[in-house]
């Protein structure tokens, strides 16, 4: 796939100290060296040439941006990075953090963009899982945004259909049936929904399908505004 690929996970309010968020990212760098095979190298405006997968850099960089938003805290942090390595090329980190307010349409988010190498979607969704916690996720891109439009609306609230789908314990646990021989469960009681196993995302036909199927159901409510899941 020529076109970017992009990893999300988005989860209601949860107010988390920069600590906790810097413990996160870096958990999340160090799942995704493991997956690329090698060590990426990440610069960001506040990196002053300093790796930010050094964790006490990293514990700064966070840190500072909570400091410079003590007049709206519950708003959380907003960063992003920029990643490069010999298999991937470019990757792109964009966050919005730490963010506790209860005002509908709030909500935290992780975003990792990268270029080629689509074999890599279902182990980077799954360590967004395992760094972020989200209430859901998915792999997708904006050509897939696009065609599934007339089903998925942009800026509704809510789960959308992705490639790969990762959904947390309660919304599984909301789930029609039928959907076993496309699901793999994860140790956190969440689901992975897609055929990712073999390195080939499925077709736009089948993951149009697979929207008409689930966006309508419990699964796929709106993102919690009072807790972090559903």
């Amino acid at each position: 796939m020529d076109e970017p690929l992009i990893a999300r996970g988005f989860w209601g309010p949860r107010r988390e100290t920069p600590d906790q968020v810097a413990d996160r990212l870096l958990a999340f760098l160090a799942g995704l060296d493991e997956v690329v095979g090698e060590s990426v190298r990440w610069s960001s405006p506040e990196s002053s040439g300093q790796p930010l997968a050094e964790p006490g850099h990293a514990r700064q960089v966070i840190s500072d941006a909570f400091r410079a938003n003590t007049d709206a805290p519950q708003l959380g942090i907003n960063q992003a990075y920029d990643g490069s390595g010999q298999r991937v090329h470019k990757f792109r980190i964009s966050m919005g953090v730490g963010r506790y307010s209860e005002s509908p349409g709030a909500h935290n988010s992780f975003v990792l963009r990268w270029a080629g190498a689509e074999d890599l979607a279902d182990p980077i969704l799954r360590q967004v899982v395992t760094a972020w916690d989200p209430d859901w996720g998915n792999v997708t891109s904006r050509s897939l945004r696009d065609a599934l439009g007339g089903l998925q609306p942009a800026g509704k609230p809510g789960p959308d259909i992705g490639y790969l789908n990762y959904l947390s314990e309660g919304r599984a646990q909301a789930l029609p049936g039928g959907l076993d021989r496309q699901m793999v469960k994860l140790d956190d009681g969440g689901v992975i929904i897609g055929s990712g196993k073999s390195g080939d995302l499925p077709p736009v036909e089948q993951t149009a399908e697979l929207a008409k199927v689930l966006s309508p159901t419990p699964a796929f409510a709106p993102t919690p505004t009072t807790r972090s899941k559903l």
